[in-house]
């Protein structure tokens, strides 16, 4: 009986058929410590182990010829939407999506309210810099075999995978035009004038056309410094949620988009798309967004490029996710590039009294809406909801702590410290 365990264990086998007998409790514990089952027969061993081995074999049969089927079917779509597709026809309509760090990137099927399990699998090489997920959202009503549904998923991985490589490739080709703007874009005293005129011959055979109209789509790391290549695979299939017809091209700084809009609401709804379809993937992905302004004279590609990458620059300090249009912006853009830092430090140094005092933070707040105000008591009162003599007597305060409210050559510098003492103390 030992001899007969070890053997099956070897060959990892899931039982093993015996002559009905009773049988040592040291035979039974070492079928449980090899994982084997004992199947005891009343008849010939030999015989019921041949026919259950002719029934499991008969039943493997008819899964590897469907595995076969599928891995066929998915062998024929080109796309990674009709691969997603077929897969979940295949498994009678259930959720199927391809995912990356907790992203959807695409799906097909529909969701089951509720999920009895689900199932995941690995797309692509473990080492690579880019690893997707295939998952399957199986519903409770029990009627899938889980075992079956990841083989499905194991088997039209390989599709799977070549169906984003290739559409990744053609994005990279049909992007060539959009990365040229970016790249040819280096001189920024030139203006957008000057850069058509001297690229015209190349801008015409790259198929970019003078007087129409783009909104140029930005989007970058929230994060100085953080610009990860890796990502363009996963942010051009979320870019499809939103156009495919516009390439996004994986550019310095970020990856950029030129997408065509004929008039202001074209411009204004393709920013309120990217917010509802994108928003919380770029927030995973600690990403932001900007956007050019839509302009009736359609100016030059170059100067909606650096439009777009202002914007995109602006919205770091928003925080991953923001999604900011230059136009929503205006000047206000400029207090965007302040080193927050820098200015705290400066406080830290010229401001020594108010910095220490207990009442800090009030006194900052009645100074940064005084400023917002144009000076005016009474407005800046109305909007804080304070009597006059109190915030006036806030702003005395100020000047005693040494706020030199009254210079007006520093007034702009009193405003940024106030304004970026409020921000840190809101974090």
């Amino acid at each position: 009986m030992s001899a007969a365990l070890r053997h099956a264990w070897e060959r990892r086998a899931s039982a093993v058929v015996v002559a009905g007998s009773t049988y040592a409790s040291a035979a039974v514990g070492l079928a449980q410590r090899l994982g084997v089952t004992l199947l005891a027969a009343d008849g010939d061993p030999a015989a019921l182990a041949l026919a259950l081995a002719a029934e499991i074999g008969a039943s493997l049969s008819v899964v590897d010829a469907e595995l076969a089927r599928v891995a066929r079917a998915v062998a024929g779509d080109t796309t990674l939407g009709d691969v997603l597709k077929t897969i979940s026809r295949e498994l009678d309509g259930i959720g199927v999506l391809l995912g990356y760090d907790g992203v959807v990137l695409a799906s097909a099927g529909i969701p089951p309210r509720e999920t009895d399990e689900v199932i995941t699998v690995e797309v692509g090489d473990p080492n690579s810099a880019v690893s997707f997920t295939l998952t399957a959202s199986v519903p409770a009503s029990g009627v899938h075999n889980l075992r079956l549904v990841r083989s499905v998923l194991e088997i039209a991985t390989p599709a799977v995978k070549a169906a984003w490589l290739l559409e990744d490739q053609l994005s990279s080709a049909r992007a060539t035009p959009t990365a040229a703007i970016a790249a040819l874009d280096q001189d920024s005293d030139a203006s957008g004038a000057e850069f058509e005129e001297k690229h015209r011959h190349l801008l015409n055979q790259l198929g970019w056309r003078e007087g129409e109209h783009y909104v140029a789509v930005w989007f970058r790391s929230g994060r100085a410094q953080d610009h990860r290549p890796e990502l363009t695979a996963v942010l051009r299939l979320l870019w499809r949620k939103v156009t495919a017809r516009s390439p996004l091209a994986e550019v310095q700084g970020g990856w950029l988009a030129l997408v065509p809009a004929e008039d202001h609401d074209a411009s204004t709804q393709l920013e309120t798309r990217i917010r509802a379809r994108l928003g919380a993937a770029l927030a995973e992905l600690g990403l932001v967004v900007g956007l050019s302004r839509w302009q009736e004279d359609g100016p030059a590609l170059a100067l909606i490029v650096r439009e777009g990458r202002l914007a995109a620059e602006s919205s770091r300090s928003m925080g991953p996710g923001t999604v900011l249009g230059l136009a929503n912006l205006g000047v206000v853009a400029a207090t965007s590039f302040v080193d927050m830092d820098a200015v705290a430090l400066v406080a830290e140094l010229t401001l020594p009294r108010l910095m220490a005092s207990p009442d800090r933070d009030v006194v900052i707040k009645a100074v940064a809406v005084f400023l917002d105000h144009g000076s005016s008591v009474s407005l800046a009162a109305k909007s804080l909801n304070l009597h006059r003599n109190t915030l006036q007597a806030r702003l005395n305060r100020a000047r005693e702590l040494g706020v030199p409210l009254d210079i007006p050559a520093e007034m702009l510098s009193v405003h940024i410290i106030a304004k970026v003492l409020q921000r840190f103390a809101q974090d």
